[in-house]
Parts: structure tokens; sequence; C-alpha cells
């Protein structure tokens, strides 16, 4: 199909899954805690988006289904028919805020990978380096990194490392909390998104990526099915992926505070046998093969994916950069 053509067959189905949402007994059954991946509930969601074909001139619909009962249900089936078989459909289980089981070291300069987090929260990943009118440097990361779930207030310290990885308040205080795009668990969301402003005398580097190279920039595109990309994260480092879907709607994630569902989000894979992020990665900036910045990790799956190894979903970077009125600092 023509990227229209999966657009428009995208917003029918989007009636078809808001339907079985409106058929479920209780909403609330969407609202996984993040706690616990073995003990929680699979959603009943259907996120829709777009993935390339096997001649990899056209486009499919991407289906991801996040409850292995709708693989063979009528909702699937119908979105089948509306595509007349044109989709690409994959199982990709519970998707989970990616944050912090492992150990990372305490950076000075401030680097992109490193772990960071709010006083209260484990640890997750500095993205990158912006700023904005009338403001210093800032570190970006994700909401539930910087501004636990919308529970933090501004001015709150920001560690690095984070707690979970030995970081003390006030001793391993760089930052305080300056903005956060707020999370909504009753209607989508966009962004997962929040800085926080560089304490005087905090040195940072806003272009070392490690192995990668150096961040170049913002990528003046979208990115497109196929497209090769890389990131730093302070769990898994340095891995690169492919993207499978973009534009995917109603990927309901799991927290703590509940479950929340966005729309126009990215999805990659790893490459080769590994996964290309795992919790505490959250937060780690997205590059393209020309180092360009593309998008903000925020989540993933542990299943789905052509190697088995799950999935990761991203905010667009521009997404990013608009909701907090910001600019990247290369």
């Amino acid at each position: 199909m023509q990227l229209d053509s999966v657009r428009d067959v995208k917003n029918q189905a989007r009636g078809v899954v808001a339907q079985m949402l409106r058929n479920d007994v209780s909403r609330r059954r969407l609202g996984v805690r993040a706690q616990s991946i073995e003990n929680a509930i699979q959603p009943r969601s259907i996120a829709l988006g777009v993935a390339a074909s096997s001649n990899n001139e056209d486009y499919k619909l991407a289906v991801r289904v996040q409850n292995p009962l709708l693989l063979e249900g009528k909702e699937v089936q119908t979105i089948r028919q509306m595509a007349k078989g044109e989709v690409d459909v994959r199982y990709i289980g519970q998707v989970q805020k990616r944050q912090a089981p492992w150990y990372q070291q305490k950076c000075r300069p401030i680097r992109i990978g490193c772990s960071v987090a709010h006083f209260m929260v484990t640890a997750g990943t500095v993205g990158a380096f912006v700023q904005s009118a009338g403001q210093n440097a800032m570190v970006l990361s994700n909401n539930h990194v910087l501004a636990n779930e919308n529970i933090a207030s501004v001015g709150d310290a920001i560690l690095q490392p984070g707690p979970y990885d030995g970081g003390q308040n006030p001793a391993d205080q760089i930052a305080t909390l300056t903005q956060f795009v707020p999370i909504n668990f009753a209607s989508p969301n966009t962004v997962d998104c929040a800085v926080a402003g560089l304490a005087a005398g905090i040195n940072f580097d806003s272009k070392n990526l490690d192995q990668i190279g150096q961040l170049t920039g913002v990528r003046p595109s979208p990115v497109n099915t196929g497209d090769a990309v890389a990131k730093v994260g302070r769990t898994t480092g340095v891995t690169h992926g492919t993207v499978l879907s973009f534009e995917l709607d109603n990927v309901t994630v799991g927290y703590d505070s509940g479950s929340a569902t966005f729309d126009g989000q990215i999805e990659i894979e790893g490459v080769g046998t590994s996964p290309f992020s795992q919790g505490g990665d959250s937060g780690s900036l997205v590059v393209d093969q020309e180092n360009l910045a593309v998008a903000l990790l925020f989540a993933g799956a542990d299943v789905g994916g052509s190697n088995g190894q799950g999935l990761t979903y991203a905010n667009p970077i521009a997404a990013v950069l608009q909701a907090l009125s910001i600019t990247l600092i290369v």
C-alpha cells in the first residue's frame, strides 16, 4: 500500500480497537502496574502503525498485539480484512517503562548515556543536553526518570549516578528538576520527557556518543521503516537497531502509577542477537547513521522482534523538543 492508504486504514482500524475497549467490562483492566512483569495482567490492547512491505517500497499496516488472546480474535481478523491482508501482525506482550537493574559508575563530566535519576527514583539514562530561552544547560531524560511519574516537584534534586547505582543526596546532586510533561493516565500521550537544570560548576560533554561517534544535531525528517539507529544507555551501553514501525498509536505502557497509552511512537528492534534496550535505558537518545537525534527511548517489551529479544519504543525527538520548548546542545 502507499503510505497515505496505510494511514487511512489505520484510522479506520482505530475504530475497531476503540469499540473493543468500550466492550471490555472495565477499562481498568488496561492499567497494568510496572513493578512485576511476571505477575502483571497483560493489557487488552492493539497498537497500530506503519511497517515496511516485503518489497521495501510500499508499506503495510503494523498491528502490535499486547495480549496473546487477541491474536486470533475477531478484532485482528477485522483489521486484516480492512487492510486486505497487507498487515504486519506481531505479538509484543507487556510494554514496560525502561528502568533500573544494573550498576553504573559516577561520570564527570556528565556524559550522554550515563546513569541519572530523581532522588526518589532508581535509575535511568542521560539522553542529551538541551537549553531553552533564559535557562542554563539542562539534562534531557524521561518524566519517569527525572520527575517520578508526575510526583516530583520542580526544584527537586537529580542525582548522577541514580540512587540504584549508589547515588547519594545531596553528595551526588548534579541538577534540579526544571520542567516535565505530565504523563496522562486517562487519555493518549505523545511524550514521556523532562529536563533538569545543571548546577553551577557541573561539566558536561554534549557530543560524545561513546563508540558511536559524535552527536551531530537533530534529524530534520522523520524516521522510516528499515532505518538503522543506535543509542547509548546506562544498562546495555551502545546498541544498534532497526526501525520496524512509526506513527504507532495506542501503545499501552505500564507504570507504577497505572497504565498510559501513547500515540505516534517509533518501534525499534535490536540488531543481531541482543535487545536494543533493557530496564534502566529509559531516557536514552536514539540517533540515525549520521548521528542525528531521532527519538527519546522510554519503554520496551520483552518479547517480539525478529531476534526474539523484545522491542523498544521511543518518542520522536521533534515531539519532545516541541513539548518542552527546548533545543539540543551539540
